[in-house]
């Protein structure tokens, strides 16, 4: 028998990626296992887990011995489980868990792990089921790959081969092997006298030939499967007492005593499936009912003391099984024992019993085999089975779990503790169902309960809270984030709760963390939820700011975008209304470190960008105060700090003539509308004494008013520097809409504003800039309808990135002063709408 690398295909896949399907895992490996020439498979972007992948081996029947699975380098699986099964017919039935392997997470992303599961088992299908993911800052869609598998193993095939015939009489129909020949040599050390496995697949294959002589394939069927089963659990028991007499021979006793243990579970096993499929076998051969009434001592012995006589005549003898049965009064002994065979030996009488109280093993053959013939439409009705929903039932708590979770344990009970920490959607609903229901239970009697049990209370409900935060789904994120506002508002309102708690301080940074990691997620449902939070933290607990603004700096391009946006909603919405309205130099510190370390240092334009805007941003308030914002140009160089001088100084003139615009324009509205009302029309009534008193008051004013307009009154208009008599508020404004070569319109949003400035505005400032996309080669923004068009013709001229051009005629104006922006519109620009020459 030799061992070889067995051939397989793919029979099922639950999901894969675009250029990652399965079947590359089934070319042949040439050399090593590392030497893979394919790119392997992967699962769908965002998949639910499990998911699973169904391999059928080429050769069939094969005795597998190690399954080897070479993992990608950073979409790893948290844990793989794999399972092993026999029959083709029922490949989903008589899959049966076999083991487990759980993967390291290589925080590094430089190796791929390659895992070796060593098994002994016979099969024709393996199923692979991926329980989730390790989620890492490379693996954003949380998927899972494998590169390779491997199985090694050899074809039963090649060493079951016929010896004799099974019986006297050879069936036709199911030409079967007789297996006698393997349990030849087999000398397995049986402490249980009533066990005899070897005997009991003799039984079954020969029940199966008869019943094919019968032709009766369905019970035929049946016979064969359960013969299969029992057929791979005897050399499953075969290779464990080999292993065994091994360990012997080397004197390593506390190996052989766990096989031993194991070599018991093998036979409870097979006990179990016997039970199962509601048969028993005698030492004579014959195949009867299992017994529902379960074998007690102390009820055979009171039995046995009343009836002595009749249990000795009536007994059925031989029965391996702890289960009689009395038959009878007055009924002949051999009459009774005939029925009973004749009867019990037919699979009309052979119906599953006592369902519920089947002991399911967790060995590799535990699977159950319904009996069932559906002919005898007169027997009584089986009750029906209760359906639970396998979604709904929690992965076992691991050592670590229950270590990490002693106390939500302690508070909630295991069963709420391993919902919350399961993979699967329902089991983390009801989980979070149940902590809510605690919850609100215990809000009103919070305030009555002792200091200490109320901070364990929270304490444990904030650690659950934090494992449902992490979850990938957004409906189980956000039935967390309303958890936290629950326990928030029950926490805050008790006395025996303070938020000066130390402590509770401690705990809270934790889960602001958490949240503080869902800013930068791919769902943007997730992502404000997570932002909104962060808000409300702050607004409660100002110092989590500084969490914010960590130490170390994000290199991946996405969540350093993220960090610094959130830092830029989290200035204009906490620091600046609130901190900074009362001490401006609160957090400067941190917040000019931040910027500087992710201004000059990181690699990606786009997050320089962002971090330039933040800048201005703080810039703009900070400029206030001359010594607060000297203190700020500390933490940048000197070239920053001459170039943001001068951004302010645009920002400023900016916002002046925004300013000054919008008021000509209120006081040329409110002149044009006070002009349509003119005093001594016909049909008016003369003013009453009150009016005329007022009239004369106003008269006394109107000359303060005159001198303020005269000031403000000027035939210059102080963009082009046009000269004109006929300028006024009106006819100015005019000139500042239509005429003025300096000046322009937005096409999106028709505000007026400097011809320099029209390109920063569509970028950042538009408020229809959402219906802008930026041309990659000109580097301006097209309406998204021309955008297309305009592309394809690449007739633009290609602009950097921090290069400025006229957008007339598209000359280099980037190292231009104002002066020179001013001259070039004014005389030189052929391309100008609303070019003026100046006389």
């Amino acid at each position: 028998m030799t061992i070889e690398s067995i051939p397989f295909e793919i029979a099922h896949c639950s999901s894969f990626d675009q250029g990652y399907k399965p079947d590359s895992l089934a070319a042949p490996l040439e050399g090593d296992i590392h030497s893979i020439s394919h790119r392997g498979w992967q699962t769908q972007k965002n998949p639910e887990y499990p998911q699973d992948l169904i391999l059928r081996l080429s050769s069939g029947l094969t005795r597998i011995y190690k399954v080897e699975i070479l993992s990608h380098h950073y979409k790893i699986a948290s844990q793989i489980e794999l399972y092993v099964g026999i029959i083709k017919e029922q490949e989903q039935d008589a899959i049966a868990d076999d083991s487990f392997v759980n993967l390291d997470s290589n925080g590094r992303f430089q190796d791929r792990e390659l895992k070796s599961i060593k098994i002994q088992a016979d099969g024709e299908y393996i199923r692979l089921v991926m329980k989730g993911c390790y989620e890492n800052r490379l693996n954003i869609h949380k998927q899972v790959g494998i590169l390779a598998l491997n199985i090694l193993g050899s074809p039963i095939q090649q060493y079951d081969t016929p010896t004799s015939a099974r019986s006297s009489v050879s069936s036709p129909y199911y030409p079967q092997n007789n297996i006698e020949y393997q349990y030849e040599g087999s000398q397995i050390h049986n402490t249980n006298a009533s066990f005899d496995l070897e005997h009991w697949i003799q039984v079954i294959r020969n029940a199966e030939d008869d019943a094919a002589q019968d032709e009766d394939f369905k019970e035929a069927k049946l016979y064969k499967e359960l013969g299969d089963r029992l057929t791979g659990l005897w050399r499953f028991l075969t290779n464990l007492e080999n292993e065994k007499q091994q360990a012997v021979a080397a004197k390593d006793y506390d190996e052989a005593d766990k096989i031993k243990a194991d070599m018991a579970q093998v036979r409870e096993t097979a006990q179990s499936l016997l039970k199962q499929s509601g048969i028993q076998i005698t030492r004579e051969g014959d195949i009867l009912p299992y017994d529902t009434l379960e074998y007690n001592s102390d009820l055979e012995q009171e039995y046995n003391a009343d009836n002595d006589d009749d249990s000795e005549e009536n007994a059925i003898p031989d029965i391996q099984s702890p289960s009689t049965e009395k038959p009878t009064a007055g009924q002949p002994d051999n009459q009774m024992a005939d029925e009973d065979i004749t009867n019990w030996t037919s699979f009309d009488a052979l119906s599953v019993n006592n369902v519920d109280s089947a002991t399911h093993s967790p060995s590799l053959l535990s699977a159950r085999i319904p009996i069932v013939d559906a002919r005898d439409e007169d027997a009584a009705p089986v009750p029906a089975q209760i359906q639970v929903d396998p979604e709904t039932v929690p992965e076992p708590l691991t050592n670590d779990d229950i270590e990490s979770c002693e106390l939500a344990i302690n508070q909630f009970g295991e069963d709420l503790v391993a919902n919350i920490m399961s993979v699967k959607v329902k089991c983390r609903q009801n989980g979070l169902n149940q902590l809510d229901q605690l919850i609100a239970s215990q809000e009103q009697s919070m305030i009555q309960t002792q200091a200490k049990q109320g901070k364990k209370f929270v304490h444990a409900a904030i650690l659950m809270i934090q494992e449902a935060i992490m979850d990938s789904r957004e409906s189980i994120f956000n039935q967390a984030i309303q958890l936290w506002k629950r326990v928030q508002e029950a926490e805050i309102t008790a006395k025996n709760m303070s938020e000066d708690d130390q402590q509770l301080y401690a705990w809270i940074e934790k889960f602001f963390s958490r949240v503080l990691i869902r800013t930068s997620d791919n769902n943007p449902g997730i992502k404000l939820n997570a932002t909104k939070t962060v808000l409300d933290l702050i607004e409660h607990y100002p110092s989590l700011v500084v969490l914010c603004l960590g130490e170390r700096m994000i290199r991946n391009m996405k969540d350093a975008k993220a960090r610094v946006d959130l830092v830029s909603i989290i200035t204009k919405k906490a620091l600046v209304p609130h901190q900074w309205a009362l001490d401006p130099s609160a957090y400067r510190s941190n917040v000019m470190t931040f910027i500087a370390s992710y201004l000059h240092q990181h690699p990606h334009a786009e997050v320089r960008k962002s971090t330039w805007e933040l800048l201005m941003l703080v810039a703009e308030h900070q400029q206030r105060d001359a010594a607060g914002f000297k203190k700020m140009c500390s933490f940048l160089d000197t070239n920053t700090v001459k170039l943001l001088e001068q951004e302010l100084k645009k920002l400023n003139n900016r916002k002046k003539m925004t300013a000054s615009t919008s008021t000509s324009i209120q006081k040329a509205l409110a002149k044009k509308s006070n002009g349509e009302k003119r005093p001594g029309a016909k049909g008016e009534k003369k003013p009453t004494t009150s009016s005329t008193t007022a009239s004369k008051k106003t008269k006394n004013k109107q000359p303060l008013v005159e001198e303020e307009d005269n000031d403000e009154k000027t035939n210059v208009c102080i963009f082009c520097d046009q000269v004109d008599e006929n300028f006024n508020e009106e006819t100015l404004i005019s000139h500042y809409y239509n005429q003025c070569p300096v000046l322009t319109n937005c096409a999106m949003c028709e505000i007026i504003l400097e011809v320099s400035t029209l390109k920063d505005h569509s970028q950042n400032d538009c408020e229809k800039k959402h219906l802008l996309k930026r041309c990659t080669q000109c580097q301006e923004s097209i309406p998204i309808e021309q955008w297309k068009k305009h592309t394809l013709k690449k007739t633009c001229p290609t602009t950097a990135e921090n290069q400025s051009r006229c957008p007339f005629c598209q000359l280099d104006m980037t190292k231009s002063s104002e002066t020179q922006w001013k001259s070039h519109l004014i005389k030189k620009c052929t391309k100008n709408p609303r070019k003026k020459l100046v006389k």
